[in-house]
Parts: structure tokens; C-alpha cells; sequence
């Protein structure tokens, strides 16, 4: 099956959207967590968001309600990997699937 194609339109609803809430962003937990909030939402729109990551968000924001930061900043750092790491994933199954075709 082909992976799930991302119309342009939504992912620069997603870019917009980031941008407005990274915009009022002032301390780095918030940069961070919108930063990394902002690469979720660019991989769910791709069909290849990690489980854990939105997870790892809203532990973040627990750990940091808590005055956690450095807990909070390192759970951000795991999901900004995952979701970078989800985007690439993404990228290469876009086309590396077809080589899996029985042909």
C-alpha cells in the first residue's frame, strides 16, 4: 500500500499555524515545545507520526507545570527527535516501498 500522500495545503496550514504559536514563544521550554509541537504535526500530516511523541509532549508540559525544566526540555529534545526522525522515515518510504512490490 502506498504511504499517505500530504496535500500542500496542509502542511502550510501546519507551517502557518507553528509560526503563530512559536511567535509568542519566550522562554525556552515554549520555543522548544512549539518547535517540537510543530514537528508532530508534520508528521501526523504525513501518515507517519511515532506513537510516543505526542506523549512525550504532554510529559513535557507536566514536568514543566511541576518547575521540572530540565526534565521538561530533555523530554522535548526525544520528541523533536522522533518526530524528526518520523519525517525522514516518511520521506524514504515514499518511495522505497515500490522496490518491496512483488513484481
Amino acid at each position: 500500500m502506498a504511504p499517505a500522500r500530504v496535500s500542500k495545503s496542509a502542511a502550510v496550514l501546519v507551517v502557518i499555524a507553528a509560526t503563530v504559536v512559536a511567535a509568542g514563544c519566550t522562554t525556552p521550554f515554549e520555543r522548544g515545545l512549539a518547535e517540537a509541537e510543530q514537528l508532530r504535526l508534520e508528521a501526523a500530516a504525513a501518515g507517519a507520526e511515532w506513537l510516543q511523541t505526542e506523549g512525550l509532549l504532554d510529559q513535557a508540559r507536566d514536568e514543566a507545570a511541576a518547575g521540572n525544566l530540565d526534565t521538561a526540555l530533555a523530554l522535548i529534545d526525544k520528541a523533536r527527535f522522533q518526530a524528526e526522525a518520523a519525517l525522514r522515515q516518511a520521506e524514504y518510504e515514499s518511495t522505497a516501498w515500490q522496490n518491496r512490490v512483488i513484481k
